[in-house]
């Protein structure tokens, strides 16, 4: 049987199914590291951590659990308006992870000779020469420090789409980043399991 739950905006109807499932399991404590599992999960999927193939549908599944939020917690905007933006950043992080992945499996580590330099609008752009003769220019970092007929260490990626640079792409920095997002994506979800939880048994 459903349960009616009374609060901010009117009372909104918690499917029998779902309240069945919680009942089902032995104690409290397992429906949250259950549902705190399932939240961990989905979130990596959007990330890409897992695979970028899981993605779209790990946007699905936010859905299906930004739906369990509202109807647990009778739409409390507290935990659905953080669980969107952890939602959102996770997409974000998962752009600049498959960007940087792409580089790192393409680009590569080299040593370059400055053969030019010039300021522009506060950057430096130098002109910097492989080994072979091969010429490239761009805004690199580091490039400010140093002088022509220097050698410098540069990341590059042969298909130019991304400036050389000092630092190389930075996918620990994303995976974190990425992390942090599931966090928060996860609390939203196991603080409404919680609540909904608490008002069932008032």
């Amino acid at each position: 049987m459903a349960t009616r739950r009374r609060g901010g905006g009117g009372a909104t109807r918690l499917p029998g199914w779902l309240a069945r499932l919680e009942l089902s399991l032995p104690s409290r404590q397992l429906f949250y590291v259950l549902t705190a599992a399932v939240a961990f999960a989905v979130g990596a999927m959007i990330s890409t951590v897992i695979g970028p193939w899981l993605a779209l549908p790990g946007i699905l599944l936010a859905a299906a659990l930004l739906w369990f939020i509202a109807v647990t917690t009778n739409r409390s905007l507290w935990l659905m308006v953080p669980f969107v933006l952890a939602t959102i950043s996770l997409g974000v992080f998962a752009l600049f992870l498959a960007q940087d992945r792409a580089l790192t499996d393409r680009g590569s580590w080299a040593e370059l000779t400055i053969v030019d330099k010039s300021h522009r609008s506060d950057n430096f752009y130098c002109q910097v020469r492989y080994p072979d003769g091969h010429v490239i220019q761009g805004s690199i970092e580091g490039c400010s420090g140093r002088e022509i007929g220097d050698r410098i260490r540069l990341f590059v990626d042969p298909e130019l789409k991304a400036d050389p640079s000092t630092t190389g792409p930075r996918v620990a920095l994303w995976i974190w980043s990425a992390a942090g997002a599931d966090a928060v994506f996860t609390a939203c979800v196991v603080l409404a399991a919680v609540q909904g939880v608490r008002r069932r048994g008032q």
